[in-house]
């Protein structure tokens, strides 16, 4: 007899059983994807490109709070294979009682490596000492327009700066739609760090003409210069004019304190020095699967038992238990697959609603959300082990 296509399963108890299987998919699926779009947040923050490479300290406790010298980029930017060089300093602040990055830049360099798009106002020039142009997600969390004053207070320092916004623009899938963007200048007297100190310099380059090594040979060459002399970019109008405005002198460099990574090694060197990595925040996921997994266990022996009558009428007609057991597994399995989309549909609504109300973010960022194949695998692969288990512990009675 062929028990697949045997109808003794009620369809309303079916539905229950994916119902629940729906929700224990639901929670891990939150949880697996809010976690792994902090981390894929985290290390795609400076840019997620292969030719985009950081210059950053590597003495610093976190990514924000580091500082390296400007000299750096004057050494590397005329180098055949750069294409472009961003110096920027990141400044946690406080804007309206609200938690928010501001980040000072070369406007017409930093638009070269993340999209920046004006939808309000107009845009930012380096010699605007006194506005700032705002994330459009920014803008939301702050209640901010084009022509609002502000104050930014630095978190770290007692530095504050009173700003108004000139523009609001779009940064897709980028780290900077969540922040507000000064000139470099502004931004280095709130950090209160020197002018010529940045937080990191973010570098573009052709890799078919440079690499990471021969930036780092550069830097080493300047560094055991006994009096390093300062080489303005004459790729860059904009260094001229950052000239103009601060004093700039020549800084030594200490290799000890400069690490040069792809932008994603560099974020993720930070996660690993507290044994942070995607496939850790997985098996946390994992965890908490197993905590939630008692709902979907009560629920799959209820069902069985439940039609223990149907069954019992069919073991009496000659059935072995074992293919009972096989027809359920099999049956379960098809609905745990069902349990998984519907999971992951469910998953990705309740994301994105909770990033529209501002509710996923790290350090004042939101998190985004992209299908993981991988975390719709190991879905899958967690319910119909779940099924598969409980199936072969499950005593079918006559």
């Amino acid at each position: 007899m062929r028990l697949l296509n045997f109808r003794y399963l009620r369809k309303q108890r079916i539905a229950l059983l994916i119902l629940i299987l729906t929700l224990t998919s639901s929670l891990f699926s939150i949880t697996a994807y809010s976690f792994i779009g902090f981390y894929d947040g985290f290390t795609n923050y400076v840019g997620g490109d292969k030719n985009i490479v950081a210059i950053y300290s590597s003495v610093a406790s976190t990514p924000f709070t580091g500082t390296i010298p400007l000299a750096a980029e004057d050494d590397i930017s005329s180098l055949d294979g750069v294409l472009v060089t961003s110096p920027e300093i990141m400044i946690p602040c406080i804007v309206k009682d609200q938690s928010v990055f501001v980040r000072g830049v070369i406007p017409e360099d930093v638009s070269q490596l993340n999209p920046i798009i004006i939808t309000q106002g107009t845009g930012l020039s380096l010699n605007d000492t006194s506005q700032a142009i705002v994330g459009d997600g920014a803008a939301r969390k702050l209640n901010l327009g084009v022509g609002d004053d502000f104050v930014a207070f630095n978190a770290i320092r007692q530095k504050y700066v009173h700003l108004q916004v000139k523009g609001i623009f779009q940064s897709p899938d980028s780290a900077l739609n969540d922040e507000v963007l000064v000139s470099l200048v502004v931004g280095q007297w709130i950090r209160d760090s020197g002018y010529n100190q940045v937080t990191l310099i973010r570098v573009k380059l052709d890799l078919n003409q440079t690499s990471i090594d021969q930036l780092y040979q550069t830097l080493s060459d300047q560094a055991g210069q006994t009096s390093p002399t300062p080489k303005p970019s004459p790729k860059s109008a904009a260094k001229e004019q950052l000239a103009s405005l601060i004093p700039l002198t020549s800084s030594k460099i200490d290799l000890n304190r400069i690490s040069i990574d792809e932008s994603q090694d560099f974020m993720s060197s930070y996660l690993n020095e507290y044994g942070i990595s995607k496939y850790a925040l997985i098996v946390l996921s994992v965890v908490v699967f197993a905590f939630a997994s008692g709902a979907a266990i009560s629920a799959i022996t209820l069902f069985v038992r439940q039609h223990a009558k149907d069954i019992g009428t069919i073991r009496s007609i000659g059935v072995s238990s074992k293919k009972i057991k096989a027809d359920l597994t099999i049956k379960m399995a098809g609905w745990a697959l069902i349990a998984t989309a519907l999971g992951t549909a469910i998953s990705a609504a309740v994301i994105l609603l909770f990033q529209r109300i501002g509710y996923l973010q790290v350090f004042s960022h939101t998190i985004t959300f992209q299908i993981d194949p991988l975390i719709i695998v190991a879905n899958f692969a967690l319910l119909s082990v779940l099924v598969a288990v409980n199936m072969a512990r499950v005593e079918l009675r006559e």
